[in-house]
């Protein structure tokens, strides 16, 4: 079997937002709970340990999705749920009685960071001064934050100058950081537990709102639409083959899916994101 560890539910392909550089395709299209179960029923094909994404769209639009989920899930199941934040209050009671629920959120919003383990999902965009990223992640801290997940606008161009002055932020996030710790109030980078074939996207099982199963998430980018075939592997309602089919190539249907300015600016932002990743991973381990 292969070796992914996660099983990724779309639970919906919509969203209520329209956030800037979102690369992903929406529609109107949720899973069905005989999908949900059948998805999860996956989980045995995967090694033990393995976590569940519930995903989107924005899951939280499916609330009842998220509760069926967790409610079929073996209690201690690592979960994570992406959200943007707007539906958290709803599910509050839930993510109390699931405290091994990670929830990230793209906003820093005040009532999720009172959430016991929340991860921010930190963009920083193309062209925003070093000095403006290191404010935010302070006011992200002051919020209660103490856990980021930082993302580098992926899937748009970036100039040459734009590209130093991330790299530049990431030298002063790193300062800040080291600043925190020695003071005793450190703050964990979570993109130093998470690694991919692709920027931003997940390799695994993915299950799609209407059953599809495909080896990466990739699958819900909008530019990746005309290639979604070459990332299946099967359905969940009929499991029998998944296990013997390979596994797609997501960095060939990257490279077919963008343009070249595109993908060269995707390699060197996520150079400087693992620079700032290995430099920080050197400090932790000094």
């Amino acid at each position: 079997m292969r070796s992914e560890r996660l099983l990724v539910l779309v639970l919906t392909r919509r969203c209520d937002r329209n956030c800037g550089y979102c690369p992903q395709g929406f529609e109107d299209a949720d899973m069905s709970e005989g999908v949900v179960d059948a998805a999860l029923d996956l989980l045995p094909l995967l090694p033990p340990g393995s976590r569940v994404k519930l995903f989107g769209g924005e899951p939280l639009l499916r609330p009842d999705l998220v509760a069926r989920a967790l409610g079929r899930l073996p209690p201690g199941t690592a979960v994570e749920l992406p959200t943007h934040g707007k539906g958290l209050p709803a599910v509050e009671s839930l993510l109390a009685r699931r405290p091994e629920v990670e929830v990230f959120v793209s906003r820093p919003d005040p009532w999720a960071a009172r959430l016991r383990g929340v991860v921010h999902n930190f963009l920083i965009p193309p062209g925003e001064a070093p000095a403006a990223t290191a404010r935010r992640l302070a006011q992200a801290r002051l919020l209660g934050y103490a856990r980021f997940n930082f993302l580098p606008a992926y899937f748009v161009s970036w100039s040459p100058a734009q590209v130093e002055g991330l790299a530049a932020a990431f030298a002063g996030l790193r300062l800040v950081l080291g600043r925190w710790a020695d003071a005793g109030r450190p703050v964990e980078v979570v993109n130093l537990s998470r690694l991919g074939s692709t920027p931003l996207y997940n390799d695994g099982l993915v299950v799609d709102t209407d059953g599809e199963v495909y080896s990466s998430n990739l699958v819900l980018a909008e530019a990746v639409r005309p290639h979604r075939r070459r990332l299946r592997l099967g359905e969940a309602l009929d499991p029998g083959g998944l296990a013997a089919r390979p596994a797609a190539d997501a960095q060939a249907v990257l490279s077919e899916s963008y343009p070249p300015e595109i993908l060269s600016s995707m390699r060197a932002v996520d150079d400087a994101l693992t620079v700032f990743c290995l430099a920080l991973g050197a400090a932790e381990a000094r």
